[in-house]
């Protein structure tokens, strides 16, 4: 990771920071909906997420 520009570190901090706001998204949706199999995947995503953020921030 120490051949990482700064523009490639800035990308990532911005991927962190986005992730974040998607997953209040997600959260705010999933107060919208009664339909289990949409949570379903909205939680599936959420968790993708939230593993990208740790996965990203660990290289920083």
């Amino acid at each position: 990771m120490d051949s990482l520009n700064q523009i490639e570190l800035q990308n990532i901090r911005h991927i962190c920071g986005h992730s974040t706001n998607f997953n209040d998204k997600i959260t705010y949706y999933k107060t919208l909906t009664q339909d289990q199999n949409i949570t379903e995947v909205l939680d599936t995503l959420y968790d993708e997420l939230n593993t990208l953020k740790t996965e990203l921030s660990g290289m920083l």
